[in-house]
């Protein structure tokens, strides 16, 4: 009897076994756009560990602005040990996949040569705050050959873009005679441009060219306050 219900059993059909379910979705945000706008909604609540986390999302979502966004949050607000070097790993990152920021910000950490390759990639990657960094290392010939020609056209497409620090590159330009041509009160207008566009460089510039002691004791504090450090009083 027993013999016969064994196979009797293995004869009948097997029922399908049922799917297994699917994975639980992703916790966050799902896409780079649905990422970028928690970072900026973290960032408006001065939510940096949400804004990080939705950031690290649309980096890995293969975002190179992410990445770099994510770097500069990492580099000025570290979280835990190794952020700052984690920074730099990203910020190479997205300066590999040609984003501009994250090349200006490696060029921080750079050597002169190296720095100044980095500002020139970032610059033609339409990174006009780059332009204007550029601008001054091709007039002293910082890592890079001089170009007072170029350094010129790049201040000038810098400050037209609302960049501060190419205004005041255009405003040393108009100062020292860059292109041949001195004009004090263009460089003036230059460095308050620069200086309102809150630019610590412009700011130390034009306390350099004010009369008043306390007003330009005023800009050169504006000046380190914007982390422009060599208008910082000396310890």
């Amino acid at each position: 009897m027993r013999a016969a219900l064994l196979i009797f059993l293995a004869a009948c059909p097997h029922p399908t076994p049922a799917p297994a379910p699917p994975p639980p979705p992703p916790q966050g945000c799902a896409n780079v756009q649905a990422c970028n706008a928690e970072a900026d909604d973290a960032l408006n609540t001065n939510d940096i560990r949400r804004a990080l986390d939705a950031l690290n999302r649309a980096c890995v979502f293969g975002d190179a602005h992410s990445c770099a966004r994510e770097g500069m949050y990492l580099a000025t607000n570290p979280q835990q040990t190794g952020d700052v070097q984690r920074a730099n790993v990203l910020f190479a990152q997205a300066c590999d996949n040609n984003d501009g920021l994250g090349c200006e910000e490696l060029a921080m950490t750079a050597d002169d040569a190296k720095a100044a390759q980095l500002y020139d990639k970032a610059c033609s990657l339409g990174n006009n705050n780059a332009c204007g960094k550029l601008a001054f290392r091709l007039h002293s010939g910082r890592g890079t050959s001089v170009d007072n020609v170029r350094a010129v056209q790049l201040a000038q497409q810098s400050c037209d873009s609302g960049a501060g620090i190419g205004c005041a590159a255009l405003g040393r330009a108009y100062g020292d005679g860059w292109n041949g041509t001195v004009d004090k009160d263009q460089a003036r207008t230059l460095f308050t441009k620069s200086c309102d566009l809150n630019d610590g460089h412009g700011c130390a510039d034009l306390a350099d060219v004010t009369t008043d002691p306390n007003e330009a004791a005023r800009l050169r504090a504006k000046a380190c306050a914007q982390g422009y450090h060599e208008a910082c009083p000396s310890r």
